[in-house]
């Protein structure tokens, strides 16, 4: 086992300090610092390196139990970091391999090694695991490659097209062959979506005549609808459906922070047009995770794929501000805090 440093300091750990109204804001949240923990027996220590911002955190911390996970006022704020094992007492993990861990939001964390996954850096850099080439990745490449199946010449629409999974599931879709439309929410953004990430079209649904663009930018119709936002933009995707289209339900971000959800308006299209819609959830897919970063390492190896994170530099107290930030839409990407750690 590794010595301690003296000069590690305190564990710095972040709480929900009460249910938020709207967008999460700082004032919802409050940092504690606590001693670094001691590990025991088959347990090992992690120091965080990157926080990951999710907007799924939103939806579990509202004031319902409709959820299955909640964080609620005085819990620890859940969520996944990259970090480094600085000292082990287990058979499978060293000092010195880095991890994605499910430990919360804090800058050290005591592991029975239940929720760790070792990062093979030699596939991804670390800040990938938390995004591209972690479940933000792994959704987009399992949505889109074994549930959406786009095939040569299909429109695929992307709904949240610059988020964290967007990027990437617009990415495959092209490399599918379809031909890809994005919606985001800036026209800067929509000239990155065309310029470096490949789409062929990209909408800013805060222009406004939403369905008049889609319907200009899908002459033939949309066979593909890959949903991360629901609401209005959702709905008017909906009226442009394909005969026999493919609607999935990834996320729903307009959604999280509302007080009351809301389904779909244009659902009749379905109907109409015979077309399907489902949930997704990628944690069906957990025994081959091994299988798609193989694939997704080779596409970036050869160039074909873009791994991309907003990483704003901070500590655990700095995520509050990070989240909104994810809300209000300046990430491209997925939204990373680094922490001193990595620095």
């Amino acid at each position: 086992m590794a010595t301690r440093s003296s000069n590690e300091g305190v564990n710095l750990q972040l709480y929900l300090k009460q249910v938020p109204q709207g967008i999460a804001g700082p004032d919802d949240f409050e940092v504690r610092e606590t001693p670094i923990p001691e590990i025991g027996a088959g347990e090992v220590l992690v120091r965080s390196h990157y926080l990951g911002v999710d907007a799924a955190l939103r939806l579990i911390v509202r004031d319902s139990k409709d959820f299955l996970f909640r964080v609620q006022p005085g819990d620890l704020v859940r969520g996944t970091v990259a970090g480094e094992v600085i000292e082990s007492n287990h058979p499978d993990y060293s000092v010195g391999d880095l991890v994605l861990a499910s430990i919360g939001m804090q800058n050290y964390a005591v592991s029975d090694g239940s929720d760790l996954e070792r990062c093979d850096v030699s596939q991804a850099p670390l800040p990938s695991w938390l995004g591209g080439f972690g479940i933000s990745g792994l959704t987009a490449y399992f949505a889109i490659t074994e549930e959406c199946k786009p095939q040569p010449g299909q429109t695929v629409l992307i709904n949240g097209a610059a988020g964290a999974v967007g990027s990437i599931a617009g990415q495959i879709a092209k490399l599918a062959g379809a031909r890809t439309i994005g919606i985001t929410s800036s026209d800067e953004k929509c000239r990155w979506l065309t310029d470096e990430l490949g789409y062929d079209i990209a909408i800013n649904y805060r222009q406004g005549d939403l369905y008049e663009k889609l319907a200009a930018a899908a002459p033939e119709r949309i066979d593909v609808i890959f949903d991360n936002v629901g609401g209005e933009v959702l709905d008017e995707s909906l009226r442009l459906i394909a005969m026999r289209g493919v609607v999935l339900l990834c996320g729903s971000t307009s959604q999280y922070s509302a007080a009351t959800i809301t389904g779909p308006n244009n659902y009749i299209w379905l109907g109409t047009m015979r077309a399907r819609m489902q949930g997704f959830v990628i944690f069906d897919y957990a025994d081959r995770y091994a299988e798609a970063r193989a694939r997704l390492a080779k596409w970036i190896k050869d160039g074909e794929l873009k791994l991309v994170e907003h990483i704003i530099d901070g500590d655990v107290g700095d995520f509050p501000d990070a989240f909104r930030q994810l809300y209000e839409g300046r990430n491209r990407g997925k939204m990373l805090v680094r922490l001193p750690a990595a620095r």
